[in-house]
């Protein structure tokens, strides 16, 4: 009788076991969805400003304005930076793991009043498809500063790609093609996507990171209208491809509760790439026949250093040099100091001075900001 008993026990035991199994194995997909961003008011004063640009609140952004219309003695607020970023996980799907981000600010449009799609992309397991910050971007390395559009010597570039990352000999390894950026006398007739290739390693002290950047620049400009009118046209017959490469080493060094960032980025056809896009990758050799590439070389270093539990302070340097055909084409240099009071993680009050250059090609006198900016950001 008390075997029955056992074997009976057992049996049901075995049961539960193999409906419990089977419950899990069928468990239903579970996604959960989050809304968050941030709200930024920018207060800025040009006490010096050689130039006009349409992004204001971006610093360095404005030496490529129109040098005719200064914006010196001139107060500005904003509010366009803040932002709003939609989140879905999706957890216990046959293919995985799926996460997608969707997230857009307010610099879009004549009076920036739009949305502007920042990030679309969607992740599985190792892979990310979508819009999203280039691989040859190290975002650990950029500064805290107030200034949205950050020091010289930064690459920044939001595009669509496809990226592979795992895990390699201690460090992230990142695999990716993403769409073409560079620009040749106005021209782009791509013919294959950047390749880009990123390892980052942390370290006891911070973390390390190298990027290599390779770009098939096409132009082909086979009309034979001469006119000057119609950018390229005045080059003549045009049809050559070159390859850019271009490589990137920065990362991060803490000492206690401060830090040191740096990078060094250079290479050739970074125009796309580097500070905001202004330079041109390469341009027609001087007799028209095939595409010169940019030289360019940028370094950056900024040291982060805390007063207290809620007061700290960012020094920024950076500079750019870029020539095509043995002309200079867009050096910058900028350097950016602020005091930052942070009472509670998702709020913070600052104040930065921010001081820059952008060499001019013409031998005109150069064109110089000095600016200062207070704002105020809650993240949610």
């Amino acid at each position: 009788m008390l075997t029955n008993k056992k074997n009976m026990l057992s049996a049901a035991v075995v049961m539960a076991s193999l409906v419990g199994t089977h419950g899990i194995a069928n468990a239903a997909p579970v996604t959960t969805t989050t809304v968050g961003g941030y709200v930024k008011f920018d207060s800025i004063y040009n006490q010096e400003n050689d130039t006009s640009g349409k992004l204001r609140e971006q610093a360095l952004l404005t030496l490529n304005g129109n040098e005719s219309a200064d914006e010196e003695g001139d107060l500005y607020f904003s509010s366009y930076e803040s932002r709003i970023k939609f989140t879905s996980k999706t957890t216990g799907t046959p293919v995985g793991d799926l996460k997608a981000v969707i997230e857009g600010d307010f610099y879009s449009g004549a009076t920036q009043n739009i949305v502007n799609l920042r990030h679309a992309y969607f992740t599985q397991d190792n892979l990310t498809i979508g819009q999203t910050w280039s691989t040859f971007m190290d975002l650990s390395a950029l500064p805290e500063k107030g200034d949205f559009g950050g020091a010289a010597a930064r690459v920044f570039s939001r595009k669509s790609l496809v990226k592979y990352s795992t895990d390699v000999a201690g460090g992230k390894l990142d695999l990716a093609v993403e769409a073409p950026v560079y620009k040749v006398e106005g021209q782009q007739d791509a013919v294959t996507p950047d390749f880009i290739a990123k390892y980052t390693l942390k370290t006891g002290f911070g973390h390390v990171s190298t990027g290599v950047l390779i770009q098939n620049i096409a132009i082909d400009n086979t009309s034979t209208d001469v006119d000057t009118d119609t950018a390229g046209d005045q080059f003549g017959i045009l049809d050559d491809t070159k390859i850019a490469v271009a490589a990137r080493v920065s990362g991060r060094v803490n000492f206690g509760n401060d830090n040191l960032k740096f990078a060094v980025i250079a290479g050739q056809g970074l125009g796309g790439y580097l500070n905001f896009g202004d330079t041109a990758t390469g341009a027609a050799s001087i007799d028209g026949t095939k595409v010169e590439l940019s030289d360019s070389l940028a370094t950056r270093v900024s040291f982060q250093h805390h007063w207290s539990t809620t007061l700290r302070s960012n020094l920024v340097y950076g500079t750019t040099t870029a020539d095509i055909n043995g002309v200079d084409s867009g050096d910058y240099t900028s350097t950016h100091i602020n005091l930052i009071y942070s009472p509670y993680k998702a709020v913070k009050f600052g104040g930065e001075i921010i001081s820059a250059t952008k060499e001019v090609t013409d031998n005109s006198e150069d064109k110089k900001l000095s600016r200062l900016q207070v704002f105020a950001k809650y993240a949610f």
